[in-house]
């Protein structure tokens, strides 16, 4: 695997394309690059695999989990994910990707989820899994890795870590062992975070107290952007809502089956005549579903 090296100098205010500011929580060590994996089912039954690429940002104590594709473009770089920006955003909604910060505020873990038309903020006391040190080791991404495997809210994890990255972090809220976590799979094998490259680099970690809501304007053939402020929840009440909507057999036939209100629905210009682009409240909605595989079951 391909180790990237990217140095870029730090932004002492952080705006996004449209304006947005951003809080910046501090400065990145390096941002590992993973391929997030799901193993799941479509409405027929018939076996999938969703796949999407996750950015790490590393900082002293705080990091921060999201797609690789909206970091590129908050690092005004989105030129290297082409012209087509909806395949990345019907991958986010098909697996549900949240984004997650560790250690901000200090102790606490904050996740932002949608359930479309709404965002939501949920902020928990940070929880670390349960960690046993395995015999052997493997290497990612030319790193000597060591094993572990531990429990965390319901799921069994097999893990590697390396060493010679000295931090905690780990991506999504997998944490707490002396190095970098390179590799995780589930007992059961459905989810698997793997590392694919690193940059060291200095960049903010930021935090925005509303999201960003991406509405497609048919006249203009473009994207415009809000910003929405988060509802804000618990992680006990979030995951009843998931497990009632996506968990719902509906879901995976028509992923709007819980909604009321107007419905935004376009035809694409490029992949295919035949597929949809939908969106409520501003938010993507794909056209079907795949089985939801929830990371925490407990």
């Amino acid at each position: 695997m391909m180790v990237f090296v990217l140095t870029i100098a730090a932004q002492a205010q952080m705006l996004t394309h449209d304006n947005e500011k951003l809080d910046t929580l501090c400065q990145t060590k390096f941002t590992a690059v993973y391929q997030y994996s799901i193993n799941t089912s479509d409405a027929e039954g018939r076996p999938v695999t969703d796949s999407i690429r996750l950015a790490l940002q590393v900082g002293d104590g705080v990091w921060k989990t999201w797609t690789y594709e909206r970091y590129l473009f908050q690092q005004q770089r989105d030129k290297e994910i082409g012209e087509d920006h909806f395949w990345f955003m019907h991958n986010e909604a098909l697996m549900h990707i949240a984004t997650t910060t560790v250690g901000y505020p200090e102790g606490k873990t904050i996740t932002l989820e949608s359930i479309p038309p709404l965002q939501y903020e949920v902020t928990e006391d940070t929880e670390m899994p349960t960690w046993n040190m395995v015999e052997g080791s493997d290497s990612i991404c030319g790193y000597l890795c060591q094993k572990a495997n531990g429990k965390f809210r319901g799921r069994t994890w097999n893990v590697l870590y390396a060493e010679d990255i000295p931090t905690a972090a780990g991506p999504w809220k997998l944490q707490g062992l002396p190095g970098l976590i390179t590799y995780a799979v589930d007992e059961e094998n459905i989810h698997t975070f793997k590392l694919i490259g690193i940059y060291q680099e200095t960049v903010p970690i930021t935090y925005s107290a509303g999201s960003v809501v991406s509405e497609f304007v048919i006249q203009e053939r473009r994207m415009r952007n809000t910003v929405v402020p988060f509802e804000k929840t618990t992680r006990e009440k979030m995951q009843k809502q998931k497990n009632t909507v996506f968990g719902n057999r509906l879901y995976l036939t028509n992923p709007m089956f819980y909604m009321t209100g107007p419905k935004t629905i376009f035809h694409t210009y490029g992949k295919s005549e035949n597929e949809n682009y939908q969106f409520v409240g501003g938010l993507y909605v794909p056209d079907k579903a795949h089985k939801y595989q929830p990371l925490e079951k407990e």
